[in-house]
């Protein structure tokens, strides 16, 4: 519970004052963490510099309390990094946006290059290219659940891709994709005739100054400074990756992600500039969260105050990034506790946590209360047509009907879907998220 301020060099020309973070940010982190087995760090930035909290410990043994260089899997926000180096990429000339992924994975007479090449890499950063949300062959299981991607390689991602590229259609909406993310990183590593790891570290963490920002790839030894991840009270392996890497696998601290916020909020004397710049231009609407998308980013807010913001989870970590870049301000969470806090991440920039556009007009269908285990359950509400859900310790999100039965949850990478009895009522709910589907049944009804 240590708070630490330094001022951010390179954010202002000149400043003789210190950070100005909500005054009740170190009382929210508490909260947060309290009765959890692991914790949470915070980096506030704004104009005049930086602040960091944290709370808890790295484990409920309490060896190593939670720090600003206390490491944590940031999950889906690896996605952010993955669409800078396709803007760094299109700034050196390594690539075009509207080229198809294609181009860079299979070789120049591949039969099904045609059929490929409308999938780009701009769909791909935009979640626009059809492709679904996992690929068909990436198989969870009893065998590989506690750590899901570690053996899916680049040759099954591009056999998928084969599977599923023919008939993707693209452009007609935005469907959160996993599956396209990991394409994308994959074809900017063959245009940089690399690895995707070595492209990231060389192209986008080098040039930052990001030193304690690593990707977890399979085989490759965990960080001293990585906190074991945490799902409810039990303590679960952090993941590892390869092929499915630029969707999920990056770890980092709040020390490097103020950094990176610093650059973010900063101007043309920061590093990267341009490619930042590139990353934040609206590119479509985003119905999950009634914003838009960008390249990676996620944007809420209005024209007047658009916030740029990603969060990211695995089996035992949550993360939230968010930044107003007209008031200067800016806001990261990392957590080793599988605990959502993107409304905790809104609060702290001003905001109300986003919301799908539309409702559904069967939204009574789905109220009820859905029990997982008995410490961990979902509650299904609605209000004004639109279908709420809120896990156990966790706070509320909307949904967004996907089709019937079907929705995607407003603000993360998650899908829920209800089951039918031969009557026709819903009689459970099967969450989809992180490569698992996690079935429970419906055991009281609730009320508008």
């Amino acid at each position: 519970m240590k708070l630490i301020i330094l001022p951010l060099v390179g954010l202002v020309i000149i400043s003789h004052a210190i950070a100005k973070p909500a005054p009740n940010l170190q009382r929210q982190l508490d909260e947060w963490a309290s009765d959890e087995s692991g914790g949470i760090a915070a980096a506030w930035v704004d104009r005049d510099g930086t602040a960091f909290f944290q709370a808890g410990q790295d484990d409920a043994a309490g060896s190593r309390p939670i720090t600003a260089d206390t490491q944590f899997e940031i999950g889906s926000i690896t996605k952010v990094f993955t669409a800078l180096l396709l803007a760094e990429s299109e700034r050196l000339g390594k690539v075009n946006r509207n080229d198809p992924a294609a181009k860079y994975l299979l070789s120049a007479d591949d039969p099904d290059l045609p059929a490929l090449a409308k999938i780009t890499l701009l769909a791909l950063a935009t979640h626009t290219s059809g492709l679904p949300r996992l690929p068909v062959n990436l198989r969870i299981d009893a065998h590989n659940a506690a750590d899901p991607y570690a053996a899916y390689d680049r040759a099954a991602l591009v056999a998928a891709l084969r599977i599923h590229g023919p008939k993707a259609t693209i452009g007609e909406k935005v469907e959160y994709s996993n599956f396209g993310a990991s394409v994308l990183g994959e074809a900017l590593a063959g245009a940089w005739g690399a690895s995707y790891a070595d492209a990231l570290k060389e192209s986008v963490l080098v040039p930052l100054g990001l030193k304690a920002t690593t990707l977890g790839m399979t085989g490759t030894p965990a960080p001293d400074e990585l906190a074991p991840g945490h799902a409810g009270e039990n303590r679960v392996p952090n993941w590892t990756w390869l092929a499915c890497a630029p969707a999920g696998a990056l770890r980092s601290s709040t020390r490097d992600m103020a950094v990176f916020l610093a650059a973010c909020l900063g101007g043309d004397s920061q590093p990267m500039h341009r490619a930042l710049v590139a990353t934040m231009q609206p590119q479509h609407a985003m119905p999950d969260t009634g914003g838009k998308i960008a390249l990676g980013w996620l944007i809420a807010g209005g024209k007047d105050k658009p916030v740029y913001w990603h969060n990211g989870a695995t089996a035992g970590s949550h993360a939230f990034i968010g930044f107003d870049p007209r008031s200067g301000k800016g806001v990261v969470l990392l957590a080793n506790i599988q605990k959502g806090m993107e409304g905790f991440g809104f609060s702290l920039l001003g905001l109300p946590s986003p919301k799908p556009a539309t409702g559904v007009a069967n939204a009574r269908d789905f109220v009820g209360n859905y029990s997982f285990t008995p410490t961990f359950s979902i509650s299904v509400t609605t209000k004004g047509g639109v279908v709420f859900a809120q896990a156990t310790a966790q706070p509320q999100f909307a949904l967004r009907s996907i089709s019937a039965d079907r929705f995607a949850v407003t603000g993360v990478p998650a899908e829920i879907s209800f089951e039918r009895d031969v009557d026709g009522k819903v009689s459970a709910v099967v969450l989809h998220q992180n490569g698992w589907d996690q079935r429970a049944l419906r055991s009281v009804e609730g009320k508008e």
